[in-house]
């Protein structure tokens, strides 16, 4: 199925990316096709009704002509159409154990996620550790009531929208708190939390022996014409955000990610389409069409049939760390959109942390090889310490073992990992202003409170 693209368009309508920027397109089938996938799977995967969505995801919050498009719901065939004038420009399916994809249609009826806690103790069940001592609970307690307190109605752009915020301190879990609508097995929204989420699925196949970080000559559009740079790209330079390629991750009129994720068939095909701009492994710029690359690479790679790529996920990740609530959803060819669609509840998210906390091990299994985990806990020279193998730092040293490890994804999402503590500070909300959500400030009074000691920097914004 190819989009039918519309010769006129909105506004200039601001728009999530995937990364930590807004883009800002003035393209209808983007924002219809953002309308149509984030409708899809917030009633379908999270189960919320479409006045939930309307005044954060699709509001004024991101911008207030999202709310020219309009909705339009098949649930019979687990569709979902953005349009104007009643008129549907782009439709997202559901599929079950996939999510939504735009382009992809649906396969009936979507049934909502509702998976009830397990009243086991943590880390395989969701049951929070009784009398798990904390210095200083006061305080942990006042910051995480904090996150969640109304802001003024005259600063009502700047509410944080804070869902959930889990502890886990010393591999225990200690606190758990949510918003109304939301609970500890909702599953929530990952923005770039994903690419590390990617980079973990990777490394179980570099474990496997199905694909090197130096391989190179990736895929067939770049292998084609002799002489083509792009042959040169190698596992490596995705992993670490020094592909070189000219994709736009950000931030004016006419950006990469919006269209990549809400008006293309194949995201990977889209990013791999870019010119190439500079020598792969000189430069790092951080791009979601780097790790969307590197999940039809990893597909390849791997020599599974679809359906058994389909389940790798689950089989190979989400199911031996005890991830219930994980979906990972794909582009309309079938390739897992590594740099954005991963949803899972609070508990997940930490406990994913507590892995890799733990060299990417649970409950002593090995689920992610120990040695693809020291290469993602170590930043590299060309990111000045901020970042490697799809996951960021706080404070981190070039070649050194980071202290403090960070999924970030747009809205507001963090994992927030110290290993040597096994803490884990999972927040997750959406306001796409970065001023309504300072996390380093939360964690400027989380840390001491559990008697962590904080990096000497943070990574530059």
């Amino acid at each position: 199925m190819h989009w039918k693209r519309l010769s006129f368009a909105l506004p200039l309508i601001a728009l999530a990316g995937c990364g930590q920027v807004s883009e800002i397109l003035d393209a209808a089938p983007v924002a219809a096709g953002l309308v149509a996938r984030t409708t899809c799977t917030a009633m379908f995967v999270q189960g919320r009704p479409e006045s939930d969505i309307r005044p954060y995801e699709l509001g004024p919050v991101l911008d207030e002509r999202l709310g020219y498009v309009d909705i339009l719901v098949d649930r019979r065939k687990g569709e979902v159409a953005g349009g104007l004038w009643r008129l549907p420009f782009m439709t997202a399916g559901h599929t079950p154990g996939l999510g939504c994809a735009v382009g992809r249609p649906g396969d009936g009826p979507g049934q909502p996620v509702k998976i009830a806690p397990d009243p086991r103790p943590w880390p395989m069940g969701d049951a929070a550790a009784a009398g798990a001592p904390v210095p200083d609970a006061a305080a942990l307690d006042a910051a995480i009531a904090d996150a969640f307190k109304p802001v003024p109605a005259e600063r009502a752009e700047l509410d944080p929208v804070t869902r959930s915020i889990v502890v886990i301190h010393n591999g225990q879990l200690i606190r758990s708190v949510h918003a109304r609508g939301f609970t500890a097995m909702t599953p929530q929204y990952s923005a770039s939390m994903a690419k590390t989420v990617s980079a973990a699925l990777v490394g179980i196949l570099a474990g496997q022996g199905r694909i090197s970080p130096s391989d190179a000559g990736l895929l067939p559009e770049w292998t084609a014409r002799p002489g083509d740079r792009r042959a040169t790209i190698a596992v490596d330079h995705l992993l670490n955000m020094e592909s070189g390629l000219g994709f736009n991750e950000d931030y004016g009129a006419g950006g990469d990610p919006a269209r990549m994720l809400y008006a293309e068939n194949s995201a990977s095909l889209f990013a791999a389409g870019k010119p190439q701009r500079k020598v792969p492994g000189t430069h790092f710029y951080y791009s979601s069409g780097d790790t969307n690359i590197l999940m039809r690479v990893a597909r390849l790679k791997s020599g599974l049939s679809r359906a058994q790529w389909n389940r790798f996920p689950n089989d190979a990740l989400f199911t031996p760390l005890g991830l219930r609530t994980a979906v990972f959803e794909q582009d309309a060819e079938g390739d897992f959109i590594g740099s954005t669609f991963v949803f899972m509840g609070a508990h997940d998210w930490a406990r994913f942390g507590l892995m890799l906390a733990d060299g990417g091990r649970m409950q002593g299994r090995q689920v992610v090889p120990a040695d693809w985990v020291a290469r993602m806990s170590t930043p590299t020279a060309l990111s000045e310490g901020r970042y490697s193998t799809q996951t960021w730092f706080r404070g981190g040293v070039p070649g050194q073992k980071g202290r403090t490890l960070e999924l970030a994804g747009f809205g507001g999402q963090f994992v927030t990992i110290v290993p040597e503590t096994r803490t884990v500070i999972v927040r997750l909300g959406f306001n796409p202003d970065r001023d309504a959500w300072d996390h380093g400030a939360f964690l400027a009074r989380v840390f001491p409170a559990l008697g962590v000691t904080a990096p000497s920097a943070n990574r530059p914004e």
